[in-house]
């Protein structure tokens, strides 16, 4: 058994970075540093290192333990203020109902699960503080597109004036706007349509002047992504799927929202990956952009920057691409359910206790058996009980455990190529 003597140089070398950076280091380097040498070092000679760099005040900060991985925080992507092109656009309420009349507001899919959060009440009551001039918050919009903003912030503004102001498209072609309910002050317009105000009201609401933002046409992707996570900050929240679903709608959104619904894929994960906030579709994204994106270049740390390539990639799929998409996410999910049954994408140990659904272990996977043929897939399948316990073995290793933990693209190639190299010398392929 070896002893802390002989790893003293880079015991040395973790102190001596620590007190660069007030005596703290991650885990994930400290082990880095102790165990990526050719003279190996085992988990009992790890352990008393860690215990010594405590003894001489080294705080080792744990990673991250829940089911998915943070993106590297340490260097953010480059946020340049030329960049980011905001406009202050004078409007009114009239202005706002022409284009809501016109459709010129994307009030996408993405956004109709919360269409019904602001009841009766809270919408009249808004309407009513127009009438009595009282000012509204700004609204937040992404004007790339002219002929149809994207709501940034205000959405559930904006359904109310499509409610009350506008009013909603009927089967007959008619137009029904619906009843006040719930004033505070102005109790005699309850039960009334904004048509059966008073002339003096109806201007008033019109001519209501209100605060616009528009991102405008120019601004790169990340810039909007970020200026969108800043500014949604209401009672609505948006999670980043739901934004990226906002931003950029089209045949790659449709195709996440098909897959996710797929027994396949619900089977695979045991109806695990609920479909609210749309965390299903975002695992789905993830399958798409790590087997479709040349990760190892394209991947730069930050999460979101990559599932927004993969989802702007997905939108410029044909009907060839889908097809050949589809069929590979089908043939991967019923390769982990039949070989990993209750176990697929999950972390478990050698006494088979299993944790929850992990994002890693999921793209390892949709990497992994996405280069496999049909007979590959099918060897594994045949030695299926001999492919879990082995791969069981990986991840009991602390190793293999902090590099999926971590979300920066050093962890990310370790942990793919260390269990692409464990497929090869299972099914004993060369290089």
């Amino acid at each position: 058994m070896k002893n802390l003597q002989t790893i003293s140089d880079r015991i040395e070398e973790i102190i001596k970075f620590a007190k660069e950076n007030d005596n703290e280091i991650s885990l994930f380097i400290v082990q880095d540093i102790i165990k990526n040498k050719k003279t190996g070092v085992d988990e009992d000679l790890l352990n008393r290192a860690l215990h010594q760099l405590q003894e001489q005040g080294v705080k080792i900060l744990p990673l991250d333990m829940d089911e998915g991985y943070k993106a590297d925080m340490d260097e953010p992507d480059k946020f340049v203020p030329s960049d980011v092109n905001i406009t202050q656009v004078p409007t009114s309420i009239s202005n706002i109902m022409d284009r809501l009349e016109n459709k010129e507001f994307d009030l996408t899919p993405a956004f109709q699960r919360h269409g019904g959060l602001w009841n009766e009440v809270k919408q009249s009551q808004l309407i009513e503080s127009l009438m009595l001039k009282i000012p509204l918050p700004a609204f937040y919009f992404d004007a790339s597109k002219e002929d149809e903003w994207i709501v940034i912030d205000g959405l559930q503004r904006l359904t109310t004036f499509q409610n009350y102001l506008v009013g909603n498209k009927q089967e007959d072609g008619s137009s029904k706007k619906s009843c006040f309910k719930g004033m505070q002050y102005l109790t005699d317009f309850n039960g009334k349509t904004f048509d059966e105000l008073p002339r003096q009201y109806i201007r008033r609401i019109k001519e209501s002047s209100i605060v616009a933002y528009t991102v405008t046409q120019g601004t790169p992707d990340e810039v909007v992504f970020n200026i969108f996570q800043r500014i949604n900050t209401g009672g609505i929240q948006l999670n980043d799927q739901e934004i990226r679903q906002a931003l950029y709608s089209g045949r790659g959104t449709d195709l996440l929202k098909e897959l996710a619904e797929r027994k396949e894929f619900q089977e695979a994960t045991q109806f695990a990956v609920k479909s609210e906030r749309m965390l299903d579709r975002e695992y789905v994204l993830r399958f798409l952009s790590f087997t479709e994106l040349d990760y190892k270049k394209e991947y730069k740390g930050n999460i979101d920057n990559f599932l927004i390539k993969g989802l702007k990639k997905a939108n410029n799929f044909n009907e060839s691409d889908v097809e050949r998409v589809t069929e590979q996410f089908i043939r991967v999910m019923n390769v982990c359910k039949d070989v990993f049954g209750k176990y697929a994408f999950r972390k478990y140990n050698k006494d088979f206790r299993r944790g929850p659904i992990n994002k890693a272990i999921f793209e390892i996977w949709a990497i992994c058996f996405s280069e496999l043929d049909y007979e590959q897939l099918e060897k594994i399948k045949e030695s299926k009980e001999k492919f879990v316990a082995e791969f069981g073995e990986i991840l009991a290793g602390t190793e293999f455990a902090t590099a999926l933990k971590a979300g920066d693209q050093y962890s990310l190639i370790k942990r793919v190529d260390t269990c692409r190299k464990f497929v090869k010398e299972f099914l004993c392929l060369k290089d």
